[in-house]
């Protein structure tokens, strides 16, 4: 058995140059009166989504096993790792753009150029995927972004009308 001495590096030590992170910034927040009630709501709302991509993540990943393809077990817990921290790290991000930053109701233009960034990004992000891979099916699956970006474009101007 081999012991991949650059994996241990990475995994102990992204642990702990991410607990001093977390450590480090917690410590700025309270030094600047930023940890109150309004930051444990936005923090544990993310907390609660994110465990919702987590099952959608779980639900794929088996349908994938089911559909014959072999998955290993340290490629499926890191996807789902990923998932669930990368998915609260963005939800709360998300939330916490909106509660403080925004607080007034978002108008129509930033939700035109909300809907058009989304489907500017899908279309670089799959068309690059289908260009590197060689497989335009990969095409196919900026359908769904592209309806979210679209769907949010029509429905301002329903609203309007």
């Amino acid at each position: 058995m081999e012991i991949s001495v650059g994996g241990l590096v990475g995994l102990y030590g992204g642990l702990l140059i991410g607990g001093f992170g977390w450590w480090f910034g917690r410590k700025m927040a309270h030094k600047n009166r930023g940890i109150d009630e309004l930051y444990h709501h936005i923090w544990q709302k993310a907390r609660s989504y994110s465990w919702f991509a987590t099952i959608a993540a779980i639900y794929i990943l088996f349908s994938i096993s089911a559909l014959g393809v072999p998955l290993k077990v340290p490629m499926v817990l890191g996807v789902l790792l990923l998932v669930h921290l990368g998915s609260w790290a963005i939800i709360g991000m998300v939330m916490n753009f909106r509660m403080n930053v925004i607080p007034k109701p978002v108008n129509k233009a930033t939700k035109i150029v909300l809907g058009v960034t989304i489907i500017t990004i899908s279309i670089i992000i799959f068309t690059t995927m289908s260009l590197v891979t060689q497989n335009w099916k990969f095409l196919l699956w900026s359908i769904i972004p592209n309806s979210l970006g679209i769907w949010s474009i029509i429905q301002i101007k329903e609203k309007a009308e």
